[in-house]
């Protein structure tokens, strides 16, 4: 499916994990368009196709995950983990996930995908003695970054060969769309069917 935003479908992959993640704690359609940048038409669909799947609820605050889509979820999360954000780099909204287990990979390639999908740019890191590092030379980003390398530590629950992705962008949920672009494309072979149905 192409990235671009063409007439059909107006969301991707990365916005219907992105709108699972949310809707752990109930949810309005306002809320999820504003943060995933969203015509309201587009997320009425893919809340639409999310009950078609019987995964949500609606209520009176909003829609929220039912123990199926929380049994979904817990599958996803086993693959990588939500995005938090993490701070500023270059003066730009940064986020950040881990990614569990991962695959072979090249880093320039996955900066490459984070920056085509449109971030400003991206950090791929990995985890050694429960610090990230620079695959490339194993640098620990605590001697350039201090305050980045503490707050992904805090943040997130890290184990030993995971991968952490930061991205940056110019715009919020385009910071937050591609880190999770990053994961679909080094993991999309093991999203669950019902998720990867969404945007067929």
């Amino acid at each position: 499916m192409s990235w671009k935003r063409g007439a059909y479908p107006e969301f991707t992959l990365e916005d219907a994990v992105a709108i699972l993640f949310m809707l752990r704690n109930p949810t309005g359609r306002k809320t999820i368009s504003e943060i995933l940048d969203l015509g309201e038409g587009s997320v009425r669909t893919l809340l639409k196709k999310l009950a078609n799947l019987d995964i949500i609820e609606s209520t009176q605050r909003g829609h929220v995950l039912n123990e199926k889509g929380m049994r979904l979820l817990g599958k996803i999360s086993k693959h990588f983990s939500e995005v938090h954000k993490v701070g500023k780099i270059d003066g730009y909204l940064a986020y950040a996930l881990v990614v569990r287990n991962p695959p072979e990979f090249k880093s320039i390639e996955l900066r490459d995908e984070a920056i085509r999908f449109f971030a400003k740019g991206a950090m791929i890191l990995l985890i050694r003695n429960g610090e990230p590092v620079f695959p490339e030379d194993g640098r620990s980003l605590s001697e350039t970054m201090p305050e980045l390398a503490e707050r992904i530590t805090q943040t997130f629950q890290l184990g030993e060969g995971d991968l952490v992705v930061v991205t940056w962008a110019e715009r919020e949920p385009d910071a937050m769309k591609s880190a999770y672009h990053v994961v679909v494309f080094l993991k999309e072979s093991e999203l669950p069917e019902d998720i990867k149905s969404l945007v067929r």
